[in-house]
């Protein structure tokens, strides 16, 4: 998965600064939402709505990283795996 999203990242003109930091947020991004499934205490619906608010500030973190033409991309690449996932 690295390999693949580092050629994103070179698709998207990133500079290495940015690229690490969208590394470093792809890892924040993930033990966060591990943190909120795992949760005993929280119901379903509470899950739900803890990672959407997760996802919100997640993506607000995405947009000042990248420009706007490089969130589109990085939108558009996500998407693409959620697709062969399925």
């Amino acid at each position: 998965m690295k390999v693949l999203r580092d050629s994103i990242f070179t698709v998207m003109k990133l500079s290495p600064v940015n690229r690490q930091k969208m590394h470093d947020l792809i890892a924040e991004n993930g033990k966060g939402q591990k943190a909120i499934k795992d949760d005993p205490a929280l119901f379903y619906d509470q899950r739900q709505e803890k990672l959407e608010a997760w996802k919100k500030d997640i993506t607000t973190k995405e947009k000042a990283i990248l420009t706007p033409e490089q969130f589109q991309i990085w939108r558009d690449f996500g998407k693409s795996l959620n697709k062969t996932k399925s």
